[in-house]
């Protein structure tokens, strides 16, 4: 045998290895595939990311808690700011109402 021909018989041994290496792999995905389908992957990584999103989220909230309580603070007072507001102005108004009803001393001095 020459050179040539136990050259051509190794790459064909590799190739026949390859190709049994590679059609193994192909029904092992095709055998997952029928096993889950690709919805399924999606919709299992999607959830499992999410789950990996929260618990860091819940652990960053851990470490911060005053920044949580102040963030909290700011949206209730941003989401009630309008009702919070006319509060204020009605207890503005009613101040008004106290100080115009007492006479001044300039109105008790011509009185008499």
């Amino acid at each position: 045998m020459s050179d040539t021909e136990r050259q051509l018989a190794e790459d064909r041994q590799n190739r026949a290895s390859a190709r049994a290496l590679f059609d193994q792999r192909l029904a092992q995905v095709k055998s997952d595939l029928g096993a889950r389908g690709i919805a399924g992957r999606i919709k299992h990584g999607a959830a499992s990311k999410g789950a990996d999103a929260m618990a860091q989220g819940l652990d960053v909230a851990r470490e911060n808690k005053g920044v949580v309580a102040a963030t909290g603070a700011a949206l209730t007072l941003w989401f009630f700011r309008n009702p919070l507001l006319a509060l204020l102005r009605r207890l503005a108004g009613a101040d008004q109402h106290t100080v115009q009803d007492q006479p001044s001393s300039d109105e008790a001095d011509n009185e008499e």
